[in-house]
């Protein structure tokens, strides 16, 4: 394999089909980062990760350190990023920047083995993935400020709506599970809310409690014991750091989920020890890549915790990704998180299909499956790319 000689940054802005309220955004468009990673003989690999100023500007000079290395030496070029966690100074920020040249390089060590990231990672056999529809807090029809959003919350009627655009998804999609982006603002919004959504679904429905850490430990015990007969497949971060979520789940009988609290490898030993989480719902940005996201899969079940995908809103890419790690490592077993169905308009041809039953298919060509639409890309390209090294000679 011939070494990488030349990488592409590109900040892409995607709309979405409706504005996303919960405790940390109000949004109607989302901002990601998409790599393409050349090699000298002409195989292009293509990542993605987060599009804050930040995490571009980084993994523009961590790009610049990967020119002239194999793209399939990946453990080393993780190891050359942060043999260690201490070794890592950018906290999530860098390990996203890292995640999206590394899932670069598994694209192109895919291609080169003809085979799917599901299969390199030793599955590959679940072809269909299920996904979560995520609902937000408040269904409004344009971006608002928090004080509008607060007496929005104190009008119950606007309920409806939430469950209204639930249902409509259900009959769109076929969702069976679905994921409430609680705002933290009022726990009496929060628990008609979660009981509105459990009458309207019925008992079969999976719901997940999502507050993003919004409520201190004594609020957040006391609003999940309220939830407890909705049987609710999980609460996702309902309080912060690793002491909370132990206090918590100590009073809780349905399961307890994070993917704020325990986001490296460092974070598991204590999570474990005090019995903070039943599930690890884990972002392979925030992980820092595939090989971080597996070595952490691996442990997590050896350990008795389940581990599931989280995700926010990514492009074709980054959802191709995830399908991936739900197909090919055994510890996933629960719906993928998915804002797949939320975005307007997305950068690959062809493009992903439509959640259909609640699923999305793995793709099945080798590396991430996916290719890029070159129209679609410069439409949505919000800034000059950012080019390093030498264009591979015609």
């Amino acid at each position: 394999m011939n070494a990488i000689a030349r990488i592409t940054l590109r900040r892409i802005e995607l709309k979405l089909r409706m504005v996303y309220v919960s405790s940390m955004y109000v949004m109607d468009r989302v901002r990601r980062t998409v790599i393409e990673i050349e090699t000298e003989d002409g195989i292009v690999g293509i990542g993605e990760t987060l599009g804050t100023d930040e995490v571009f500007a980084l993994a523009g000079k961590l790009a610049a350190a990967m020119i002239g290395q194999s793209p399939l030496a990946r453990l080393n070029l993780r190891n050359g990023f942060a043999r260690s966690v201490f070794d890592n100074r950018n906290g999530r920020t860098g390990w996203s920047a890292f995640a999206g040249l590394d899932l670069a390089c598994w694209d192109i060590a895919g291609k080169t083995h003809g085979m799917s990231l599901a299969e390199l990672l030793g599955g590959g056999g679940k072809r269909r993935i299920e996904v979560v529809c995520p609902l937000p807090a408040l269904i409004v029809d344009r971006p608002v400020g928090r004080g509008e959003l607060a007496a929005m919350f104190r009008e119950h009627g606007n309920i409806d709506r939430l469950v209204t655009y639930a249902l409509a998804q259900r009959r769109l999609h076929g969702f069976r599970c679905f994921k409430y982006k609680s705002a933290a603002a009022d726990a009496e919004w929060d628990v008609a809310v979660m009981a509105a959504l459990r009458e309207a679904l019925g008992r079969d429905a999976q719901l997940r409690f999502d507050p993003n850490a919004g409520y201190g430990p004594a609020r957040a015990t006391a609003l999940c014991a309220r939830l407890e007969p909705l049987d609710l497949e999980f609460y996702e971060d309902p309080t912060d750091d690793i002491e909370g979520l132990a206090k918590l789940r100590a009073r809780m009988t349905r399961p307890v989920a994070t993917n704020m609290c325990v986001i490296q490898l460092d974070h598991l030993a204590p999570a474990i020890r005090r019995g903070a989480v039943d599930v690890v719902l884990a972002d392979i940005f925030m992980w820092g890549g595939v090989q971080n996201y597996r070595e952490m899969a691996a442990v997590a079940e050896s350990c008795g915790l389940e581990v599931a995908v989280h995700s926010l809103f990514e492009s074709g890419i980054g959802t191709a990704a995830n399908l991936h790690l739900a197909s090919g490592l055994p510890q996933i077993a629960r719906a993928n998180d998915s804002g797949h169905h939320v975005i307007a308009d997305d950068i690959l041809s062809p493009a992903l299909p439509d959640v259909a039953d609640g699923h999305l298919p793995l793709p099945a060509a080798p590396g991430l499956g996916v290719a890029l639409d070159p129209a679609a890309l410069a439409r949505l390209t919000v800034e000059e790319p950012v080019i390093i090294g030498a264009r591979r000679p015609s």
